[in-house]
C-alpha cells in the first residue's frame, strides 16, 4: 500500500501487462539494485542514473511512470526539484517517488510515495495507474 497518494492517473490506451518505467535515484548503487529488482516479464524499464538524467530520457518518449528514488535526506530538495520539472514539461506524467519511511513526510510532492520495497511495488504501480484521478 503506498505510504502517501496524492493524485492517480488514469491509464488510457495501455495493457496491464504493459508497464514502462523510467527510474532516477540519488545513489547509483541503490538505483541499480532497485532497477534489476523491478524488471519483471511485462515492464520495461530504463535507469536514468541520477535526477539530472530524468529529461534527457524522457525526450521523446512517453513513459507509463517515472520513479524518483530517494535514499537520504540529503537528496529530498534535488528530487522535489526534478519531480516539479517533469510536472512543468509534462502535468499529466505520473512521477512517483521511492522512499523509506522517514522520508515521506519530508515535503515530497508528486503521484504518489511508494516503499522502496521491490517485491510488492509493481503491482502496487499498476493499480495506481488503474484508479480513477480522485474527484474534488
Amino acid at each position: 500500500m503506498p505510504m502517501m497518494m496524492t493524485r492517480a492517473k488514469e491509464r488510457a490506451g495501455s495493457s496491464a501487462a504493459d508497464l514502462s518505467v523510467l527510474l532516477a535515484s540519488d545513489s547509483i548503487t541503490q538505483g541499480t539494485a532497485m532497477h534489476r529488482a523491478l524488471q519483471k516479464p511485462g515492464v520495461s524499464v530504463q535507469f536514468a542514473g541520477d535526477y539530472a538524467q530524468l529529461e534527457e530520457a524522457l525526450r521523446g518518449r512517453k513513459f507509463d511512470i517515472v520513479l524518483i528514488e530517494v535514499t537520504s535526506d540529503h537528496a529530498v530538495e534535488a528530487a522535489v526539484a526534478a519531480a516539479l520539472q517533469l510536472k512543468r514539461g509534462d502535468a499529466e506524467q505520473f512521477v512517483g517517488y521511492l522512499a523509506d519511511a522517514p522520508l515521506d513526510t519530508r515535503g515530497l510532492a508528486g503521484d504518489a510515495v511508494l516503499p522502496r520495497n521491490p517485491p510488492p511495488l509493481v503491482e502496487e504501480l499498476r493499480q495506481l495507474l488503474e484508479q480513477e484521478p480522485d474527484a474534488k
